[in-house]
């Protein structure tokens, strides 16, 4: 091959092998919650599971739902059992539901 031919074929390859590696733009990476402020009031967790799995929300606390607000992003998933996981959106949309004075700030 000639000296051309082979700069356009190492060329090529690389072009190949960097769109193979490159991670898709189209599905953005899953971040999951850190759940410590959940976890710190106690039954939250639990209470949370319930209002997702069984649509129960009597077990939900102002202290739980004011962990729910406190963690961040909003956009993170917490997975609740096997395979279900939510963003934290759908728990704060619970919480607005069950607790409403939680969305407000403690004074």
């Amino acid at each position: 091959m000639e000296l051309k031919q082979t700069k356009v074929m190492i060329f090529l390859v690389v072009l190949i092998l960097a769109s193979i590696i490159r991670p898709s733009e189209s599905h953005p990476p899953e971040v999951y919650c850190i759940t410590d402020r959940i976890f710190k009031v106690p039954g939250c967790f639990d209470a949370l599971k319930l209002a997702v799995l069984v649509r129960d929300i009597k077990k939900l606390t102002v202290e739980c739902c004011r962990a729910v607000f406190a963690t961040l992003p909003p956009t993170c998933l917490l997975k609740v059992e096997g395979d279900v996981i939510l963003p934290m959106t759908s728990f704060r949309e619970i919480c607005n539901i069950a607790v409403p004075a939680a969305a407000e700030p403690s004074s």
